[in-house]
């Protein structure tokens, strides 16, 4: 069995090597694995309602591939299951959806700031994952992540489009209010005891509570400057974390 005093460096634990690991290593790959098989599924669901209202044919064809790649996205992480040996159903039904998919997307304008804001957390987990101990995770992640971007893309492209009138910059200003709260919730509480389990496995490289002032940070200048809307230069005049480590996060 591997001990957690030896490192795992990237990469270094193949599928046939999973079984040996420590406990904790296997519990935490799965609770991460478990959860996307998840939240990959449902929020394609949620998704698939914004292509008919998406405002030209070019943004229809990109959301309908977005929301193809979301549930390509679920078949990966379930084949990380299925290859296991293990019922991805029930560790879905166990463990459920991001809780970021808890907030409904009920405009265009939702779609595409979640993408530009929500999507972007996701590809700052992401990052991390690329370095994950557990290949057969890491090649996933690596996949998902190229995707991932481009979803982001489509989000700023869309934002950009409703920025041109008046009444688009005003459901920007909106789900700006929205959203940006649900994308710096999605890192988890501060002072995670799991955050801290996964750097110390190598599956993270970095606090939740670090990489969510990063994400703001990043964000925050796309807003000021990019789309013109104001943003608090503090982050806790945005949101505050209660120091939950919530079980629907990251």
């Amino acid at each position: 069995m591997q001990n957690v005093a030896e490192k795992l460096e990237a990469g270094s634990v193949s599928l046939q090597d999973f079984r040996r690991q420590d406990p904790e290593f296997q519990e935490l790959m799965l609770n991460i694995i478990s959860i996307h098989v998840a939240s990959e599924l449902y929020g394609a669901d949620c998704f698939e309602a914004s292509i008919l209202k998406a405002p030209t044919a070019e943004f229809k064809m990109r959301m309908a591939r977005t929301v193809m790649e979301e549930y390509g996205h679920h078949m990966r992480f379930r084949g990380l299951m299925e290859e296991l040996d293990l019922d991805w159903e029930e560790y879905a039904r166990r463990k459920g959806h991001l809780s970021t998919f808890d907030t409904p997307l009920d405009t265009w304008a939702d779609q595409v700031v979640f993408l530009a804001l929500v999507d972007r957390a996701a590809a700052h987990q992401f990052r991390h994952f690329v370095n994950s101990p557990y290949q057969p995770f890491q090649k996933v992640c690596q996949d998902t992540l190229k995707e991932e971007y481009g979803h982001v893309g489509l989000g700023m492209d869309g934002v950009k489009h409703l920025l041109q009138t008046e009444e688009g910059r005003a459901q920007v200003k909106d789900a700006v209010e929205k959203w940006l709260p649900v994308g710096l919730q999605s890192f988890g509480g501060d002072g995670s005891k799991r955050n801290e389990a996964y750097r110390r496995w190598g599956i993270k490289q970095d606090s939740n509570e670090s990489m969510r002032l990063a994400y703001f940070q990043q964000v925050r200048n796309i807003i000021t400057q990019d789309w013109g809307i104001d943003v608090p230069e503090d982050m806790n005049e945005v949101w505050r974390s209660d120091g939950d480590d919530t079980e629907r996060a990251y």
